[in-house]
């Protein structure tokens, strides 16, 4: 259902030196995964026999979390047959991104690392310096992607979500995050903006298109993909996807238009499903211009990757010192 929005993230065997490249690392670490891959900045693509995924307890001891973040990272490393440039990496917040440091606490998931510099513990087991590890929010990082390599790459002013476990946002100029401007709420973040006396996290994820469901049907849904295969035959689950994109255009309009935002780039896994809420969505939206991603899962790897180029990473510095 998904097509790549770029014909430089398909890949064709692993990293080789025949020509000068700059082999960077992305990295992107959810609740309960690693994933890292190697990037070709020449080619502009992921090399995708590199990408390695482990599973992570967020509720392990910090070592064994490190230690496994670190294999996966690794792992990957290998099957560069040139000098990596460095590692970046996309992760949730809330994050010291400039110092990487973790100060995750009060969401039931890698408590233990609070406190704890990661920068410093990942260079150390990874035979890196410090400088050469490097962080972001993986909103950023999807955004960051989307607008360099992908659908928003021919606009200025991008608006791009994910919908999934929760809302993630960022919103764009010309490739870069912008957190504080009086035309974007404080942070550049959505989650937790109030509708109706509730967060929009709980609207405009998962949560919210369960609780949709149970009222058009009086049925409950274990997850988004079961309503997803029920849309094919049930209207009451076409109706629940068609209310959440409605209700998803009205309230992200007004941010859009104070923003002047050009283009809306959608990620996250409820956007697989796009098609059955995409046109009550654009109803409600002041612009034209809205797009399923085709990077999908690869676009926060991107993202982190790009931080590597130390161009590009000085222009953001003092953007991610305010994450």
């Amino acid at each position: 259902m998904i097509q790549n929005d770029n014909k430089h993230e398909q890949t064709s065997g692993a990293a080789t030196n025949n020509r000068l490249a700059m082999i960077q690392v992305g990295v992107d670490i959810g609740g309960s995964h690693i994933a890292a891959c190697l990037y070709d900045s020449i080619e502009k693509r992921l090399i995708l026999d590199s990408g390695s995924t482990y599973h992570v307890d967020p509720n392990w001891e910090p070592t064994k979390i490190l230690d496994t973040w670190s294999a996966a990272i690794s792992t990957t490393i290998s099957c560069s047959q040139s000098k990596i440039a460095g590692v970046g990496i996309a992760i949730p917040g809330p994050f010291d991104y400039y110092e990487g440091i973790s100060r995750i606490t009060g969401v039931n998931k890698y408590e233990s690392i609070y406190g704890l510099n990661i920068k410093n513990e990942l260079a150390t087991r990874l035979g890196l310096a410090d400088s050469q590890v490097r962080f972001i929010n993986d909103a950023s990082a999807f955004a960051i992607a989307v607008s360099t390599i992908g659908k928003a790459k021919t606009f200025d002013r991008c608006l791009a979500i994910t919908l999934g476990t929760g809302l993630g946002a960022s919103f764009i100029v010309n490739r870069k995050p912008v957190f504080s401007d009086s035309r974007v709420p404080e942070g550049g973040f959505l989650y937790n903006q109030p509708v109706d006396g509730v967060m929009a996290d709980e609207l405009f994820s998962t949560r919210g298109l369960l609780h949709l469901y149970h009222i058009v049907s009086g049925q409950r849904a274990t997850n988004a993909l079961e309503i997803y295969q029920l849309a094919k035959s049930d209207p009451k689950a076409r109706q629940a996807f068609q209310l959440f994109g409605q209700e998803l255009g009205r309230f992200l309009a007004p941010f859009m238009g104070k923003f002047n935002a050009e283009v809306l780039v959608l990620g996250g896994n409820i956007s697989n499903a796009f098609e059955l809420f995409k046109e009550p969505l654009i109803e409600e939206l002041p612009i034209e211009h809205v797009y399923l991603s085709g990077l999908m899962d690869h676009a926060a790897l991107i993202g982190g990757a790009l931080l590597v180029d130390d161009e590009y990473y000085g222009e953001l510095s003092d953007l991610i010192k305010e994450m």
